[in-house]
């Protein structure tokens, strides 16, 4: 693999801020896979007043690692002991109650999008359904979407990138003959134009150093996909899209931003879609977002670095 055009895309734009864009406030959404799904459910629950839906891509509840790693690394993932959700739904609504998350009320207007797999090997489908349990006891049964699929192993599934649709490995993406970027974004915003081809102009760099605090663990560099006729100035929506760990540049260069077919609906439909991007280190070495504690103990509320660095990206794209 040639690895320059790669190299380019991440660093052309080093210096590059975020565009000002004519986005709906009430059109911002959120999905990830993996670490980034149970970034994506955080966000989504701290958040509601700004965050009006989120997708879980082969993870798990809100504060489901209870700020540790072991219980992160084996009732979140391999040996989920239950699919109940009392413990999580209680310390929601002990963060809500003390101001660290926006009131819960506000999610039973949203929408919910969960995939699991039984045979995903590295996060337990029971994760999945207690995250199901966690979201039913917040808002309607009816705007919560499981697809639960048989033969996808742990990863993003796409209609033809990737890994086969059973083989779980970098880039952690696999071919299931599935549009499930479609499907995420038909969860949000209903009927869409038919997708298109995404324009490889519009996929840009930005600069990720001014986004504080410096403890959130980010790459130098995310990337945004913008329409042309966002870049026009029409009025847009905006989704954020969470690689988990082993998709960031550093292990799968830009793969995760161009292929998992969110761009082709994007282009189509007027929909921003951002890929902020985590930084490989010492302490967070397989590049992952924090979904148990390893920026602090307030990894899940507003104080949380990484939750407070991608509220500013948010912040920074609109007008």
């Amino acid at each position: 693999m040639n690895l320059l055009p790669i190299i380019l895309f991440f660093q052309a734009f080093a210096n590059a801020n975020l565009p000002k864009l004519h986005i709906d406030p009430h059109s911002i959404t959120v999905s990830g896979v993996s670490s980034g799904a149970y970034m994506a459910v955080q966000m989504h629950v701290a958040y509601s007043s700004v965050i009006s839906g989120s997708a879980s891509v082969s993870g798990g509840a809100y504060w489901c690692a209870k700020g540790t790693f072991l219980n992160a690394q084996i009732d979140c993932m391999v040996l989920p002991k239950s699919d109940q959700a009392t413990d999580q739904i209680q310390k929601a609504f002990e963060l809500e109650k003390s101001g660290l998350i926006d009131p819960l009320i506000s999610l039973k207007k949203h929408q919910v999008l969960i995939f699991s797999s039984r045979n995903d090997r590295v996060i337990k489908q029971k994760n999945s359904e207690r995250l199901e349990n966690f979201f039913k006891a917040m808002m309607p049964a009816s705007s919560i979407a499981h697809l639960k699929h048989t033969e996808a192993a742990h990863g993003f599934p796409t209609v033809n990138y990737g890994n086969p649709c059973n083989k779980a490995r970098i880039p952690w993406m696999i071919q299931c003959n599935l549009d499930l970027a479609g499907k995420i974004l038909q969860t949000f915003y209903g009927d869409l134009n038919p997708q298109v081809m995404a324009l490889p102009e519009n996929l840009k760099a930005f600069s990720q150093g001014n986004f504080k605090p410096s403890t959130a663990l980010l790459g130098p560099q995310g990337a945004i996909y913008i329409p042309t006729s966002c870049q026009q100035g029409n009025r847009c929506r905006l989704h954020i899209a969470l690689h988990g760990c082993q998709m960031n540049p550093d292990f799968i260069q830009d793969q995760f931003v161009k292929n998992t077919g969110l761009n082709n609906w994007a282009e189509s439909n007027q929909i921003v879609v951002m890929y902020p991007q985590t930084a490989k280190t010492l302490r967070n070495p397989q590049a992952c977002w924090d979904w148990y504690g390893l920026t602090g103990a307030d990894y899940v509320n507003k104080k949380g670095p990484q939750m407070q660095a991608l509220m500013e990206m948010i912040e920074a794209v609109q007008r």
